[in-house]
């Protein structure tokens, strides 16, 4: 639509303190049967050890992707011998496009010149990388499920632009719930809306389950600052009161949407996710 701007994910560029004390007796029935055994608190702990859990698997499956002079994230999905291949969006791809300008910085730090896989998307937001090593590199597990349901927890994960590369290589994890789920595809293919904030730069990072499945890519973030993004496949444009509601999510495109124009990447090591459970 003339005049629309989308907007995406990834950029143009001791005080001593005195306490009385009074000894008191606590009746022996005021005390738990088992003095080691605090429901919540293990509740807490067993809760921050699963995210820990799918934090670092997160971690193992998402790339850097350089593309020109700029940055966005990128998804290990497939290995043929010691090609590997990666799901992006295209629009990480558009700044490396000029002189096919593409690297691939993988977890453990290594950078490999890599090469877009000619494959036709149309007008969705998807592009593919691929690159060459001898390594061995997680593939990640790729979710079955078209849509998620709204309420259920998710975690987005990428590589901000200009993060702090001090701290875990400047890697995010977030979390948060599915909140909206659009009938209608935006432009580019985006459908999940989630509550988890995300950078420039996260686009093309996976969006997963507690099941440590990938089940869709980052690409937008909360409140757009100009344009409006949420015009949708068939033409038609959010009203003033939707795009409002729309703009308080990140969005996703589904990985079943990927999925539906490549299914050659569905296989079985993209199911393994044994490792982590």
């Amino acid at each position: 639509m003339a005049g629309a701007v989308t907007q995406w994910l990834l950029p143009v560029f001791s005080n001593e303190l005195n306490i009385d004390c009074e000894e008191t007796t606590i009746p022996e029935d005021s005390l738990p049967s088992d003095s080691g055994n605090f429901p919540q608190q293990e509740q807490t702990i067993n809760k921050n050890s699963q995210d820990e859990k799918i934090k670092a698997y997160a971690r193992s499956i998402t790339v850097k992707v350089f593309s020109g002079d700029n940055s966005g994230s990128g998804v290990l999905i497939k290995r043929e011998n010691n090609v590997y291949q990666v799901v992006t969006n295209d629009h990480v791809l558009i700044f490396g496009r000029q002189n096919q300008s593409y690297k691939i910085k993988t977890p453990n730090g290594k950078v490999y010149p890599a090469e877009v896989v000619k494959l036709n998307f149309g007008r969705y937001d998807l592009g593919v990388l691929q690159f060459v090593s001898e390594e061995d590199y997680k593939i990640a597990s790729l979710s079955s499920i078209k849509i998620p349901e709204i309420g259920e927890k998710v975690y987005a994960v990428g590589f901000p632009y200009e993060a702090d590369s001090s701290v875990d290589d400047g890697f995010v994890f977030t979390t948060g719930k599915v909140d909206m789920i659009s009938d209608l595809s935006f432009r580019g293919g985006y459908r999940i809306g989630y509550s988890n904030d995300v950078e420039k730069g996260m686009s093309g990072g996976a969006l997963l389950n507690e099941e440590m499945q990938v089940i869709g890519l980052n690409g937008r973030h909360k409140y757009p600052l100009w344009g409006n993004p949420y015009i949708f496949e068939d033409g038609t444009v959010a009203s003033v009161e939707k795009k409002e509601e729309m703009s308080k999510s990140s969005w996703a495109i589904p990985i079943q949407t990927f999925l539906n124009f490549a299914p050659e990447f569905i296989s079985e090591k993209n199911t393994n996710i044994s490792e982590f459970n």
